[in-house]
């Protein structure tokens, strides 16, 4: 069980979190989607960005990324544990590695107060970090779901390019822009495939 120690989460909720872990949930958390949630302004932009972001990587609705209550199966962290980082990041990679995984994960609704004390939080540096620690560990055991979207639009970009140099240009002409595209998207995906044959593999 962790929570967080400032008075934002709603300690009366771990009884919850504690019975759906006993109904069979290998991790529950507190999402603060609650009535009474004081989350500054600032920061809700990047983490519905992130959220979203999570969300459609891992392939499951995520209402709340890194939210700090939460019970969790000590199996689930040490099947884990040698990717999972110190500090905020470890929310969001146990969230993302359970989820991918078909962990069951179960979420309780929860208010969130007002934090006492400052938040440690950097918005702009934070919010880039986690897009990298999402991208990153989903590409760790589904590679891909960022490598196919990638090659997809590089071939939105080469058809677009093949089609300007044959239809619009003056004698129909290849340029070096539409091969270095083609390149692209054979190198993404060829990576991708690799990637996931690497991961499949590694379970066996």
């Amino acid at each position: 069980m962790i929570t967080d120690a400032d008075g934002t989460y709603p300690e009366q909720k771990i009884g919850e979190l504690l019975a759906c872990v006993d109904d069979g949930a290998e991790m529950a958390v507190g999402a603060r989607v609650g009535s009474e949630v004081h989350i500054p302004l600032v920061r809700r932009p990047a983490k519905a960005f992130l959220r979203r972001l999570a969300s459609y990587l891992a392939g499951a609705d995520i209402p709340d990324l890194n939210s700090g209550l939460r019970a969790i199966r000590r199996d689930l962290v040490m099947r884990y544990r040698p990717i999972l980082p110190q500090g905020f990041s470890f929310t969001t990679t146990i969230t993302l590695a359970a989820l991918t995984n078909d962990h069951r994960v179960d979420y309780v609704t929860i208010d969130y107060a007002k934090r006492s004390g400052s938040s440690k939080i950097k918005p702009i540096r934070d919010t880039l970090g986690f897009t990298a620690l999402i991208v990153r560990t989903v590409m760790y055991f589904n590679p891909l779901k960022v490598f196919y979207p990638l090659g997809a639009m590089l071939a939105v970009l080469l058809a677009g390019s093949l089609y300007y140099d044959v239809f619009v240009v003056s004698p129909p002409n290849l340029s070096d822009k539409s091969v270095f595209l083609f390149v692209g998207v054979v190198q993404v995906l060829s990576v991708g495939l690799l990637a996931d044959l690497i991961e499949k593999r590694s379970r066996l």
